[in-house]
């Protein structure tokens, strides 16, 4: 019994020694100790260093762009001139280097329509529009009618299909064409008492070309094949049927150059003519070959010279069979040199030999009222010769030049009024084609404005003496002053555009005799036109303003003062 209470007591005072420590340490978690720093102390110097970094070089994406070399002195060419659309580029070629995926797409289609009237019942009609068929190609179609009711009572009209394609350094450009015309001849009159009527001539003309050009400023070269036919029917005989001569025309044409040393270059051209109602008889050829080396001695003289080839074929009449024919060959030297003075002065000394048009269209565009059926020999010159000098002085740049040229083969048109001569019928007053030696002194002068915004004006003068050694006299019909001028304005932020033309050609024979001597010939046209929304413009001429009636060709005055206004939309 005592050793149970001597276990119990035991085990008691063990329990009172435990429990006392368990209810210490429960008390003691309540009250965590703060263990956070209520002041931070730092000692000594801290330096913190970081990798650097280098950008890798951006290599291998592009190309580096190339300046092209421009001369200090070079300045962009300002002229009395105006530049057809046909030569103007549809779209610009795409380098080479740019990717399929970066190509240029294809150009909206883009175009305009206009037309008018105005007095002497004129009309006017003209339009264009070009489509893109792809990046590289372009198809544009254009035409364009005129037409009035004064003497001369004339209506024209033409047409053109143009199609471009470019792959550099390729591009084609293939071109057809077609066109009809009726004038009269109102300044004719008849021989015979009874016949009142005043004769009139119809042409037609189709044709077509295609042009390959490589472009690469190395070895740029050229070729080209054309081919023409042309018909002008002539009412010269109300008794009998009318008058028709007729002529077909293929053309080849070239030029290369080669990338060797000196840049040998070579240029060649041959024209085959089928005349008349007997093309298979009455054939002409005419053909120019030409080559030359460049030489600069020292950088600023640049010299190109060579020698050409100029020979032609053709009937002497092509309506009388037993006429027999006319034709020549000749060589000529060929120079065109260069001396850079200083800044903006340069000075020139060429001979260019040429060999003219033998088309029938550019026959009767210069002279309208020439006899039926001409002969149709090129005008060919063997010396073309001009030494001058460009001066460019800011704004303002200045011609001035003398030259010499000589002809074997001449053209001009000599009045006939007694009715004696061919291709005339039974009227008078109409002009004969004939061909001569010519030699012809020139000296010229011109002044024209250049990079003014919005403004171009020039103004061209020239003195000249021309005779035919054959015929111990003047040419007819050339003046010993003519002048030129041009002035184009545009204003009112682009929206209105003015452009005035001036010119003049002194008095002058209108035949070998002198019995027919014209007045000076002055003429300006006006030509106006201002947006009057986004896609719409007011157009308006005024052409031939003249104190009388503008003559160029005797017996044929034109209609002064033709005022005519129309609209112009384009998309």
């Amino acid at each position: 019994m005592l050793s149970r209470l001597s276990g119990l007591c035991l085990v008691g005072m063990v329990l009172l020694l435990i429990v006392p420590p368990t209810h210490a340490q429960q008390t003691d978690t309540t009250q965590l100790p703060e263990i956070a720093p209520r002041e931070i102390e730092i000692r000594g110097e801290r330096q913190i260093a970081l990798p650097s970094l280098e950008r890798q070089p951006l290599t291998g994406f592009t190309s580096p762009s190339t300046i092209p070399p421009v001369p200090p002195d070079h300045r962009p060419y300002t002229g009395a001139y105006d530049q057809p659309l046909d030569g103007l580029p549809e779209s610009l070629p795409v380098p080479e280097s740019v990717s399929a995926s970066m190509a240029p797409t294809a150009e909206p289609a883009q175009g305009y329509l206009e037309g008018g009237s105005g007095r002497y019942v004129s009309r006017f009609f003209k339009g264009r529009v070009g489509v893109p068929l792809s990046p590289r190609s372009r198809l544009s179609v254009q035409g364009a009618y005129t037409g009035t009711e004064a003497d001369p009572n004339d209506d024209v009209a033409d047409a053109r299909v143009r199609l471009q394609h470019t792959q550099d350094p390729v591009r084609i450009d293939a071109t057809a064409h077609g066109s009809v015309q009726r004038y009269a001849l109102h300044g004719a009159s008849s021989t015979i008492q009874s016949v009142a009527e005043v004769p009139d001539r119809e042409s037609y003309s189709a044709g077509g070309a295609v042009q390959v050009r490589r472009t690469n400023p190395d070895a740029p070269a050229r070729a080209e094949v054309r081919y023409d036919q042309t018909e002008y029917t002539s009412h010269l005989d109300p008794t009998a049927t009318e008058q028709t001569y007729s002529q077909q025309q293929l053309g080849l044409s070239g030029e290369a150059t080669a990338p060797f040393p000196y840049r040998p270059h070579v240029r060649a051209q041959y024209r085959r003519s089928w005349l008349g109602e007997d093309p298979q008889t009455q054939t002409a050829y005419d053909a120019e070959v030409s080559g030359t080396v460049s030489y600069s001695p020292i950088e600023p003289v640049s010299v190109e010279a060579g020698a050409a080839v100029l020979a032609f074929d053709t009937p002497a009449q092509p309506v009388q069979s037993n006429a027999g024919s006319a034709g020549a060959t000749f060589v000529a030297p060929v120079v065109d040199a260069e001396w850079r003075v200083a800044g903006g002065t340069r000075l020139f000394l060429r001979n260019q030999p040429r060999l003219g048009d033998t088309a029938l269209d550019p026959l009767y565009a210069t002279n309208p009222y020439a006899q039926h059926a001409p002969s149709l020999r090129p005008p060919l010159e063997t010396t073309n010769a001009e030494g001058g000098l460009t001066l460019t002085r800011g704004a303002v740049r200045v011609v001035a030049a003398a030259g010499y040229r000589y002809a074997p083969t001449y053209r001009y048109f000599d009045l006939d009024r007694g009715g004696q001569g061919a291709g005339q019928g039974v009227y008078q007053g109409l002009y004969q084609v004939r061909y001569d030696a010519a030699r012809i002194w020139e000296g010229r002068g011109e002044v024209a404005l250049q990079g003014l915004d919005g403004v171009q004006a020039s103004l061209g003068l020239s003195v000249r003496d021309g005779t035919l050694p054959d015929v111990n006299g003047p040419i007819p019909n050339f003046a010993a002053v003519t002048a030129d001028a041009l002035l184009t304005v545009s204003f009112a932020g682009g929206d209105g555009f003015l452009k005035a033309h001036g010119e003049f050609h002194g008095p002058r024979d209108a035949g070998l005799s002198p019995t027919v001597r014209l007045d000076p010939y002055v003429s300006v046209d006006l030509e106006g036109s201002y947006a009057v929304g986004s896609d719409l413009e007011l157009v308006a001429r005024a052409e031939q303003l003249s104190p009388d009636a503008p003559t160029m060709w005797a017996n044929y005055p034109q209609p002064v003062a033709e005022l005519s206004v129309g609209l112009r939309l384009r998309w």
